[in-house]
């Protein structure tokens, strides 16, 4: 893989397209409401955490193509072999906001239809959609279409393992625990369509543009309380060295594994 495929094409395109465009909503929605918008605030939170990505594929053992472009040796903690993915920054918010944004609609649309209680419904079809989401992105566009692969995986708790294409079912997890946590931000808000964070922000703050500093850390710091919840097993059984099972073949032509 020494030139970057369709498929390869395609991924950083959904990175960097759908990056912006949520962004870019979220301003204009912060525009029209005349303060921050809690889509533009998840997309902050979002991309906010996206330096956790490099240790936690060192963890993981995750490996992609040598063909993509990456980040520079200053990355904050680089240690994905052969470099961070360059789309992975703006990639965060189109991998998180994207299915959060669903399954707030979701939730929402179910509580109302069968009187459920928001905050459960909420958490509960973020966690579902979530954990889907992570499993047809890193499980099937990733490890088995080969956008990029697991070289090691705890025995046992893997699809496809000893194989290239092996997939650790708890990567799906840790990743639907963070969309769930955003889908119920951007699901629980009140008539003014303030969430739960802005209405703690409003309660601290004599003025706007206080709040809106308040919210924008709140949320930077609940992205990195919650990514860190979930990246924490993945370091202490990579350091326990729990993280064994895996193929002993070469995952990308000229490039060796990542050792163990």
């Amino acid at each position: 893989m020494s030139t970057l495929t369709p498929l390869m094409k395609a991924s950083i395109a959904f990175a960097y397209i759908g990056g912006f465009t949520f962004v870019a909503l979220g301003v204009y929605r912060s525009y029209r409401r005349r303060r921050l918008d809690p889509l533009l605030l998840v997309c902050i939170s979002a991309i906010s955490i996206s330096w956790i990505e490099a240790p936690y594929d060192w963890a993981v053992y995750a490996q992609f193509p040598p063909a993509i472009p990456r980040m520079p040796s200053w990355w904050p903690l680089n240690m994905t072999w052969g470099g961070l993915p360059a789309a992975v920054p703006p990639g965060y918010i189109s991998y998180f906001v994207l299915p959060a944004v669903i399954a707030a609609f979701v939730g929402r649309r179910l509580s109302l239809r069968f009187q459920w209680r928001r905050p459960v419904t909420l958490l509960g079809a973020g966690l579902i959609i979530g954990f889907l989401w992570a499993f047809l992105f890193n499980a099937i566009l990733g490890a088995r279409l080969g956008m990029f692969y697991y070289g090691r995986v705890i025995g046992g708790l893997a699809l496809w393992e000893g194989t290239k294409h092996q997939y650790p079912l708890y990567d799906a997890l840790a990743m639907g625990v963070v969309v769930m946590v955003f889908a119920y931000i951007l699901g629980r808000t009140d008539p003014q369509g303030r969430t739960i964070i802005d209405q703690w922000a409003d309660s601290r703050s004599t003025g706007r543009l206080q709040s809106a500093l308040l919210s924008v850390v709140a949320f930077v710091v609940i992205g990195h309380v919650v990514y860190g919840a979930v990246f924490a097993p993945h370091l202490v059984t990579k350091l326990a060295g729990l993280v064994s099972a895996g193929p002993t073949e070469q995952l990308f032509g000229g490039v060796p594994n990542q050792p163990q």
